[in-house]
């Protein structure tokens, strides 16, 4: 009987993650065709015919400066992690040492009355260091205490520090047998050294947005003349980004647009065109851009 009754609940279980299962498939396929355009020629533009619907009704959220899938799974897995911390919060006597301190930590962030309460005290230690700063040989020391291992080049393609300097510890490129110390550029609260520099209309409007931002921090953290501040502190991280290395040079970028399939939209279907396939299911025809003769495809097997 009992032997009878685990297979009964696993069937239904299977089932139902069955079912489940279907019909999150089936809400994922429809919601990736809802982004079709099927105003546009796949033959001559296949990326506007794939995405065109999304591109031109998906919204980005206003605290977002890009959104698709990937933030998707992002938001969706912070979400999931929170229930879990709120769950280990409200049973304390079932959690391990370890779980209660991080449901202690995420309490203790999300208690706006008692950081309120403490104000600026947190920061007192450091603003102290920073005030002692006399010379050059002070900055340096004190620079070298703000080094932590933040960035990874190859394995986590982090290359963002909030300090001057990132700290990237691996193997030598030149010689494995050792470890060296890479120290990558930081200090912006922009991306990257164009949002300093770059005189475009939008990267204007962006320096203009940021500066009140930054007067917005000063004038909460209980600053005087926040206004004032602000602009000096912009003009410092302006300072910074004129000696960082640049990305990519003009000429650079230009050959990237003529030879990089991967670079803008509209040359991202090129790996298509070698695809017999694809010319049979979309109904691509001679005289379409990006139609390739048979005998100019890439042999692929």
């Amino acid at each position: 009987m009992k032997t009878h009754f685990r297979r009964v609940t696993l069937a239904l279980l299977s089932a139902l993650f069955a079912a489940t299962t279907s019909a999150a498939t089936t809400a994922n396929a429809t919601s990736v065709l809802a982004g079709i355009d099927r105003s546009v020629v796949p033959g001559s533009d296949f990326f506007g015919y794939a995405n065109g619907a999304w591109l031109k009704n998906a919204q980005i959220p206003a605290d977002l400066p890009s959104y698709g899938a990937s933030e998707k799974l992002i938001e969706l897995n912070e979400h999931r992690v929170v229930d879990l911390i709120r769950v280990a919060a409200s049973k304390p006597s079932d959690a391990s040492v370890e779980t209660r301190q991080v449901a202690d930590y995420y309490a203790a962030f999300m208690d706006e009355a008692a950081i309120e309460a403490r104000g600026l005290a947190g920061l007192a230690p450091t603003m102290q260091r920073i005030n002692a700063i006399s010379d050059r040989t002070a900055l340096a020391r004190y620079l070298g205490t703000t080094l932590r291992a933040d960035v990874d080049i190859l394995n986590a393609t982090n290359l963002y520090s909030d300090n001057v300097f990132g700290l990237w510890v691996a193997q030598d490129l030149d010689d494995p047998s050792r470890y060296l110390p890479f120290l990558l550029q930081g200090g912006l609260g922009m991306p990257d050294r164009d949002y300093y520099l770059n005189d475009s209309p939008q990267m204007a409007d962006d320096r203009s947005h940021y500066q009140a931002y930054i007067a917005t921090v000063l004038e909460l953290s209980g600053e005087s003349d926040a206004d004032q501040k602000a602009v000096k502190v912009l003009a410092l991280e302006r300072s910074i980004a004129q000696s960082w290395r640049e990305k990519q040079r003009d000429a650079a970028l230009r050959q990237q647009i003529v030879t990089d399939p991967h670079a803008p939209s509209q040359y991202r279907a090129v790996t298509c065109r070698n695809l017999d396939a694809w010319y049979t299911a979309f109904h691509v025809t001679k005289g379409q851009s990006l139609y390739l003769p048979p005998m100019g495809r890439v042999r692929m097997w």
